[in-house]
C-alpha cells in the first residue's frame, strides 16, 4: 500500500435537500462513463447506496471501510461516494484522524464536497419534506421556531463546518445551491474537473425534486393529525414517504409550490444567520454570502386554505385523507387495527 496519498476519494456529503438523490441517480446512470474517465463508483453492498459507509463513520466502525477501500485500491486513482448522511459525522473532529489514517493506508487523500442552501429556502424545503413523510403535522411557524431553537447545528453552517475547514489534510469544497445556478450534478462533476467524452446521462425520472404543493402539504397535515388521534406515529409506518406525493401528483398539485415564509419572516431568518454565513463565505469563496447567492428572492407566502367544513369540495379532500390512511394501513397492522376500531365505533 502507498505510504503517501496518490489517490483521491471524493465524499459528496449533501447537505439534505440539495438534490442529493438526483445526484446519486445520475452518478449511478453514468457509472460506466465515470470509469472511462478514471473515476470509480463502487458501493459497499448490493444496494446502490453509500449510506452504510456514513453510518459506519458515525459509529467509528472501520471494518466496512477497510473492505470498501480494499476494493477501491485495485481500481482507478479517483473515486466518489455520495450520501447526505456524511454531513454530521464529518462535522465531528474526532472522526477525522481515524478516517484520514485509514485512507492513507490505502493511498487515498480526502476531498469533501458540500452543497449549501440559503437558510430560509432550506428550512422551507425541510418542512415540506418532513411533513410529506408524516414525521409531524406542525404548522409552519411552530416548525420554524422549533428548528431555530433545537436544531441550530443543522442551519448554522459556520459552526457546523468549522472543524472540517480547520483540518489542513481535508480538501473542502462548498458549492451554493439555488435556482439558476445550473444542474447540481454537472456542477459537482465540473468542480472535480471530471468531464465525459459524451453528454452525461440523465437521472431516473422519479428522482426529480417534485414538491407535493400547497394542497399536498395540507393533506399531509390532515393525515398526520388523524394519525395522532389514532395513537400511531407517522415515523413508525412503513413506506409512508410516497403516499402523499403520489396523491398530489395524481391531482396535479405539485406545480403550486408551497412557501411558508412571507418576506418579513424570511428576512428575519436570513438576518439570524448573516454574520456566520458571511464569515464562512469569506473563508471559502472570498466574498460575502449575498455576493455568492445573489439578492434574496422576493418571498411570497403560498399556502392552501381548505374549503369550509361540510362543503362538497371539503368532503372531496376528506376522502383523500381517508384514501391516504387506507394505503398507509396496508402492511401496518397497528394502523389497520385502529382504523377498523374507529369505523366500528362510528357505526
Amino acid at each position: 500500500m502507498a505510504s503517501t496519498p496518490e489517490r483521491l476519494l471524493v465524499i459528496h456529503a449533501g447537505t439534505h435537500k440539495t438534490a442529493t438523490s438526483y445526484i446519486q441517480s445520475r452518478l449511478l446512470a453514468n457509472q460506466s462513463l465515470l470509469r472511462d474517465c478514471g473515476i470509480q463508483l463502487l458501493y459497499p453492498h448490493r444496494a446502490y447506496k453509500h449510506k452504510p459507509l456514513a453510518r459506519a463513520l458515525a459509529r467509528g466502525r472501520w471494518d466496512l471501510w477497510q473492505r470498501f477501500l480494499t476494493r477501491l485500491a485495485n481500481g482507478p486513482s479517483q473515486a466518489i461516494v455520495s450520501a447526505e448522511h456524511f454531513t454530521q459525522p464529518l462535522a465531528r473532529p474526532r472522526r477525522h484522524q481515524p478516517l484520514l489514517e485509514l485512507l492513507a493506508e490505502y493511498g487515498f487523500a480526502l476531498r469533501v464536497v458540500v452543497f449549501l442552501r440559503d437558510q430560509p429556502d432550506y428550512i422551507n424545503a425541510r418542512y415540506v419534506h418532513s411533513i410529506r413523510r408524516l414525521y409531524h403535522h406542525q404548522d409552519f411557524d411552530c416548525y420554524v421556531s422549533e428548528q431555530l431553537e433545537q436544531r441550530e447545528r443543522i442551519f448554522n453552517y459556520a459552526r457546523l463546518f468549522t472543524p472540517l475547514l480547520r483540518n489542513p489534510s481535508i480538501d473542502c469544497r462548498f458549492l451554493p445551491y439555488a435556482p439558476g445556478l445550473g444542474d447540481p450534478f454537472e456542477r459537482l462533476m465540473a468542480d472535480q474537473g471530471w468531464y465525459a467524452t459524451q453528454p452525461w446521462r440523465p437521472a431516473a425520472p422519479d428522482k426529480d425534486n417534485v414538491q407535493p404543493g400547497c394542497q399536498g402539504v395540507w393533506l399531509a397535515q390532515a393525515v398526520g393529525a388523524r394519525l395522532q388521534q389514532l395513537g400511531v406515529r407517522g415515523r413508525s409506518l412503513a413506506n409512508s414517504g410516497p403516499v402523499v406525493r403520489q396523491i398530489a401528483e395524481r391531482e396535479g398539485w405539485q406545480n403550486d409550490r408551497y412557501c411558508g415564509f412571507d418576506g418579513a419572516a424570511a428576512a428575519r431568518v436570513a438576518a439570524h444567520y448573516q454574520a456566520g454565513n458571511d464569515r464562512l463565505a469569506q473563508r471559502v469563496w472570498g466574498c460575502s454570502w449575498r455576493d455568492r447567492f445573489g439578492p434574496p428572492d422576493a418571498c411570497e407566502r403560498r399556502v392552501f386554505t381548505p374549503p369550509a367544513p361540510g362543503s362538497p369540495a371539503r368532503r372531496e379532500l376528506e376522502q383523500l385523507v381517508e384514501e391516504a390512511l387506507t394505503v398507509l394501513a396496508r402492511g401496518n397492522r397497528k394502523l389497520s387495527k385502529r382504523l377498523t376500531m374507529q369505523a366500528q365505533v362510528r357505526r
